[in-house]
């Protein structure tokens, strides 16, 4: 489980820099038998197909496949490598409200001291209450992107995910469900995330990302398919640094308008990640 092992010369006038080779070039049980991996731009875990406890090949298809490290368990703020566990909100802190007077734009708001989330740091510019004030999630308080970096070599697979509230308080135990968060999953094939230069030596070809989840309370059954990867020789194309050889997983997250019959509270919801091995 995984919670948001993971060129040419111009007409010879300079040669391009030699790739450094990853486990996903040497090592044995990769190239033999297939693996997955995630990465948060710092550490990876490996997902094998290869059974070590029973030494013997393989885990069935349309299993999960078996992680090797627990080490990279969390994704990040997409285009960054902050680890979300970095930038939740603590106890006394809550989303951003924006106040609009012509019910479209925000023409008074709380001023934000540069966290992020509504604390006692923060300050409120001034307005009026006429019959268009509407009060409503602000910015990130409404949105929220999270990513992490997948690679493979030799095997097919799928990524599901599970969704749970794990603790709600207040009012938002019987006012907000899961099926009232939108989730938008994407594929970002290339790109620099804060030095973490991904996607060089990578084929994101046929790769299906399905369309019967919209929303988090669809994975409230049980691990459910949210993208299936079907090129056998797997994202990774040829030898290189690993980050070269992985792509981005990208998850949008959109919270429910927010209102004040909605009352207050908190919720803690977790988004569990599971690699399949498919056939």
């Amino acid at each position: 489980m995984w919670r948001n092992r993971l060129t040419k010369t111009v007409l010879l006038l300079a040669a391009a820099p030699a790739a450094q080779a990853s486990f996903l070039d040497t090592d044995f049980w990769c190239r033999t038998y297939g693996c997955v991996v995630v990465h948060d731009g710092e550490s990876y875990d490996i997902y094998d197909n290869y059974q070590f406890a029973t030494n013997s090949c393989c885990v069935p298809f349309g299993t999960e496949m078996i992680d090797f490290y627990v080490r990279a368990g969390t994704p990040n703020l997409t285009g960054t490598l902050t680890s979300i566990d970095d930038i939740l909100p603590s106890a006394n802190e809550g989303m951003m409200l924006g106040i609009t007077e012509d019910g479209e734009t925000f023409t008074a708001s709380v001023l934000d001291d540069g966290d992020g989330y509504l604390d006692a740091g923060d300050a409120l510019s001034a307005f009026t209450l006429n019959p268009n004030t509407s009060v409503r999630l602000a910015g990130p308080g409404q949105r929220y992107s999270h990513s992490f970096f997948i690679s493979s070599r030799n095997t097919r697979f799928s990524v599901r995910a599970r969704a749970s509230i794990a603790n709600a308080t207040g009012d938002f135990a019987n006012t907000v469900q899961l099926g009232d968060i939108k989730l938008t999953p994407s594929l970002t094939t290339r790109g620099n995330d804060d030095g973490f230069d991904f996607g060089r030596r990578t084929n994101a070809n046929n790769i299906t990302i399905l369309n019967n989840v919209e929303d988090l309370g669809d994975l409230a059954a049980g691990p459910t398919q949210i993208m299936e990867f079907n090129r056998f020789n797997g994202i990774r194309r040829n030898n290189g640094d690993i980050d070269e050889q992985t792509i981005r997983l990208d998850l949008l997250y959109e919270m429910p308008t927010y209102d004040f019959s909605m009352g207050t509270g908190s919720l803690d919801i977790d988004v569990a990640f599971d690699f399949y091995r498919e056939p």
